[in-house]
């Protein structure tokens, strides 16, 4: 196979997006090409205010998800910075000020993080972890007029994401259910469905997946795509000594379920988790595959190191992980992210149980209109066709009604597992790769190029020890799904190549560093955030892209044929971010909004003056950002 390594310039990007991969090689209108002389309804986004609070730190999640009362005319923003939400009074959204805090902690002692908020009928809702993660969370509920409590429910472990169904009757809430760091405890992650008709009383359904486990009664409805891989059970080896060389070896007190081929983590005191293979063993010393990797710390005497073969079970129920949920606009039913499955559950609200669950399967980057950038090593913009295959893993999700019917909008951002007891992530380049078609069509071996991309163990389908699909994280698009499952557009390699144009070296930067090209090897720019909204007869998609940064548009009004409208971003790319905001002189802000975490659309009719409002929270800089938005280009 060739690999096309021309860059995509200014003259394939026009308002159609007719975008091409190299010479003769056009995209296909699934990846936003106009069609029959349309374009886009222009609409613009301009910046008019920007909250930061006085003790903003960077880097601090100070700034996550927002909601907005129209009645009170206040945002609601989780804070997790200080474990708490803001109150901004936006009754002059070019001067947003905060009023009040509410802190979960005033009414549960066992508060960890606020995770999330929504607003209905002058109700404000919040999901609340546990200090210990892996127990049952809560949902808090208040007044958005006076911030009084209300009152509270018990929810499952980690609730990650909360929101009202349209008719404000009821909330769903995902809980998470991730394990602790060195896997020992996998909590089920499930859906709550709360009745907060009275929010004195919130009456808890718990949605769970224990009928999809491998004994459940729907244990052959679960597609068999849908990745389930937790480390739960795994086995802890007692580590007696080890060696530092190339390759490394383990001294434990007991290796007899170790084999070679078998993959296991080492986790250090310092530095990251990381996954090595098993060469062989020899009574209880086992010989790595490699030596130790720089970021295991090993060698020093204050080191400990702790290993855990990978050989554990979580069950089904313990490894889907609801991350986040669109309601249907007219209540019957719900889409719940599963993002590290690669998966959704579909959700029947009336009969509170799981309708089904899809498996959203992968994107063909060897496809025009689908190239991507897989290297941070390679001095720049290389955007080209690669035989590598993209997980969608989503995050945020959101539905719409376009024409009649009910679409869903997915922010395919990717995500992989990493604890101390349990690492996916590995590079082409490091693993073993089986012999077959896949792996014959570039050179995986090549740190400048595919090799450096991340894949995952999982992709050993065989258990073998060696990888049989070339899978990488995420799907750098956003994509849209019919009701019945069926994928309708993706915007294919539209965000990098986009960014690339505007932004040059810089685009697939980072979020915490102005440091150019620097996550091309990952996941790129990071689709995180995804809204709707509907203006002047046509309906709009606003995705953030967590990474690079700012928010892309496009006009959905055709779902099947959704265009690019505009890129905004007001990062300034030149400013020294390490040496200015990291070492605190100066405010977390100051190379502008970092790291998009969540995007609120208020409708004219619902905001304080006559355009509609977008309200942004950007998780790096610890911003609220508020954008009118304008009928026309601006």
């Amino acid at each position: 196979m060739e690999l096309c390594k021309a860059v995509l310039t200014a003259s394939i990007l026009s308002a159609t997006l007719g975008l091409a991969a190299c010479a003769g090689n056009n995209a296909s209108h699934s990846a936003g090409q106009a069609m029959d002389g349309d374009s886009p309804a222009r609409i613009s986004l301009v910046q008019i205010g920007r909250y930061a609070s006085d003790d903003n730190e960077f880097d601090e999640s100070a700034a996550e998800i927002v909601a907005y009362d129209p009645d009170s005319r206040q945002a609601f923003v989780v804070n997790a910075q200080q474990g708490a939400l803001d109150v901004l009074d936006l009754s002059d959204p070019r001067a947003p000020r905060k009023t009040a805090t509410l802190a979960a902690s005033a009414h549960w002692r066992d508060a960890g993080a606020i995770n999330s908020v929504s607003v209905a009928g002058g109700r404000v809702a919040v999901a609340v972890e546990n200090r210990e993660k892996t127990e049952t969370g809560r949902v808090q509920i208040y007044s958005a007029d006076d911030l009084s409590f209300l009152g509270q429910a018990e929810v499952g472990a980690l609730p990650d994401m909360l929101t009202f169904t349209p008719d404000g009757h009821h909330l769903l809430v995902a809980n998470e259910g991730e394990p602790n760091a060195d896997y020992s405890v996998d909590p089920e992650g499930s859906v709550s469905l709360i009745d907060a008709s009275e929010p004195g009383r919130p009456v808890v359904t718990t949605i769970g997946f224990a009928d999809f486990n491998r004994d459940g009664t729907r244990a052959n409805e679960l597609p068999a795509e849908v990745r389930v891989f937790g480390n739960y059970g795994r086995t802890e080896l007692m580590i007696t000594g080890y060696s530092d060389q190339e390759p490394a070896t383990l001294t434990v007190e007991d290796a007899y379920r170790v084999n070679p081929g078998m993959w296991l983590t080492v986790a250090s005191s310092e530095g990251d988790p990381i996954p090595y293979q098993v060469a062989s063993v020899s009574g209880n010393r086992i010989t790595l595959t490699t030596g130790f990797d720089g970021d295991t710390e090993a060698g020093d005497s204050d080191t400990r190191l702790r290993a855990f073969l990978h050989d554990g079970a979580s069950s089904v129920a313990q490894d889907l992980e609801p991350e986040y949920i669109a309601v249907s606009p007219d209540g019957a039913e719900a889409w719940v992210t599963l993002q590290e499955n690669n998966a959704v559950a579909v959700i029947d609200i009336e009969q509170a149980r799981v309708r089904r669950i899809i498996a959203l399967g992968t994107k063909d980057h060897s496809l025009p209109g689908n190239e991507l950038d897989v290297s941070d090593k390679d001095d720049g913009v290389n955007i080209a066709n690669w035989p590598v295959l993209g997980m969608y893993q989503p995050d945020t999700i959101a539905s719409a009604a376009v024409g009649g019917e009910v679409y869903y909008l997915m922010a395919n951002e990717g995500d992989a597992r990493a604890y101390d007891g349990f690492v996916e992530e590995i590079r082409f380049a490091d693993a073993p790769l089986a012999d077959n078609g896949f792996f014959g069509q570039a050179d995986f071996t090549d740190k400048r190029g595919v090799g450096r991309l991340l894949t995952t163990l999982t992709a050993d389908r065989n258990r073998d020890g060696e990888l049989d699909e070339p899978l990488a994280y995420g799907a750098r698009s956003f994509s849209i799904w019919s009701a019945d499952g069926e994928q309708v557009f993706d915007s294919g390699s539209q965000f990098e190549a986009i960014t690339a144009d505007r932004l040059g070296d810089d685009f697939n930067n980072d979020n915490d560093e102005n440091s150019g090209d620097s996550r091309s090897d990952a996941k790129g720019p990071e689709p995180e955030a995804i809204e709707t909204g509907h203006i002047g007869g046509h309906t709009y998609a606003f995705i953030g892209l967590e990474r690079t940064g700012g928010i892309m548009i496009y006009d959905i009004s055709r779902p099947g044929q959704s265009m690019f409208v505009d890129y905004v971003n007001n990062r300034d790319f030149s400013y020294d971010i390490e040496d200015r905001i990291d070492d605190g002189n100066a405010p977390a802000y100051a190379a502008g909004d970092l790291g998009p975490e969540s995007i609120l659309f208020v409708p004219a009719a619902q905001a304080p003056g006559e355009h509609p409002l977008l309200l942004v929270g950007n998780e790096v800089s610890g911003t609220t950002t508020i954008y009118e938005v304008r009928q026309g280009a601006h």
